[in-house]
């Protein structure tokens, strides 16, 4: 008998079939595992070393670049954003749909002695997280990994279960994850708006005129108030100079060479989502090549567009190369078994 999770009324409201929910929570998962590897080759490097080295655009699985933080990345593989979101939605599935704070601790903490996941370039700030919460160390609040995004970035599973219109419930259950590891309420609003922002598009709604994407905007940045107002303040500059409505060709200036804290890498992640969201390619290609933390861009902006266009989206050459995809196939089936 399939697993519905208690307590929720998961609801589409006519916006999208079974078929296109299913091919949109695949679109989630496969996307933003390839966007971490697409972006993953190219980690450190400012915008002007990646174009030299690699091109207009990384389209296609690569190796490490030279002098990138990952010189030893291969092509196809995960990266530790990807670790820790596949351990998020299985702790989920596990847990009948529902936030098992003891279970994923111990999931995380199993991942330090995982010797794949070690391999795969866990950073510094990240790690700082993992041991302390493997120690019982509250997570620090004000040293350089207090507003690490990596909370943030692996939040999106949370929006693959059945949810109401309004989109609470992914919201609050990734606050609660993000708990686990920060302690700064900027990361638990990040976490917060991402999640919802999958689940937004998930369900169906599009981002056709401004007014929709003003709409869109106007939403994540009250859920984000609600939670923190430093980071709605941030989430209120989401590229307020970008023309959203006409196709653009490059990045612009100011989305370009972003560092590791929240409230600089998650409304720029949104921002190159949102000028590309078109297409799928466009917006995951532009990520990975905007410099500085690309591999965090990917699998947010992957995340993303997964969701609004769905898996039949993603480039057959990206899928055929993307590691462990049985498994990331199998965690997509599973979550969306959990609707009614």
């Amino acid at each position: 008998m399939e697993k519905k999770p208690q307590g929720s009324s998961g609801s589409l409201k006519g916006k999208i079939s079974k078929d296109e929910l299913k091919d949109k929570i695949r679109g989630v998962i496969l996307a933003a595992a390839c966007g971490n590897s697409l972006g993953g080759s190219a980690i450190g490097l400012n915008h002007k070393e990646i174009l030299a080295t690699a091109g207009s655009s990384l389209r296609d699985f690569v190796p490490g670049l030279t002098r990138s933080v990952l010189p030893d990345h291969k092509a196809g593989e995960w990266l530790p954003e990807t670790y820790l979101a596949v351990n998020l939605a299985d702790s989920i599935i596990s847990s009948d749909g529902k936030y098992n704070r003891a279970d994923l601790k111990e999931r995380f903490v199993a991942l330090l002695s995982d010797q794949d996941f070690l391999s795969s370039g866990p950073s510094a700030q990240l790690l700082k997280g993992l041991r302390r919460m493997a120690d019982g160390v509250a997570p620090p609040d004000k040293s350089a990994g207090a507003l690490h995004v990596s909370a943030a970035s692996r939040a999106f599973p949370c929006a693959c279960l059945p949810d109401t219109d309004e989109g609470s419930r992914a919201a609050d259950m990734a606050v609660e994850q993000a708990q686990l590891t920060h302690l700064d309420k900027r990361v638990y609003a990040a976490a917060a708006v991402l999640s919802d922002s999958v689940g937004y598009f998930l369900r169906g709604h599009k981002l056709d005129e401004e007014e929709q994407v003003r709409e869109y905007v106007r939403r994540e940045y009250a859920i984000a108030e609600r939670i923190d107002p430093r980071f709605a303040e941030a989430w209120d500059d989401v590229a307020p100079d970008l023309d959203y409505m006409n196709p653009a060709d490059q990045l612009p200036y100011s989305l370009l060479n972003i560092g590791h804290e929240v409230n600089e890498l998650v409304p720029t992640a949104v921002g190159i989502f949102l000028i590309f969201r078109h297409n799928l390619e466009e917006a995951i290609c532009h990520a990975a090549v905007a410099g500085g933390e690309t591999d965090t861009l990917g699998i947010i902006v992957g995340a993303l567009s997964g969701a609004y266009h769905g898996a039949s989206q993603i480039p057959e050459r990206w899928l055929s190369k993307l590691a462990n995809r049985e498994r990331l196939e199998d965690i997509a089936e599973k979550l969306f078994d959990m609707w009614p």
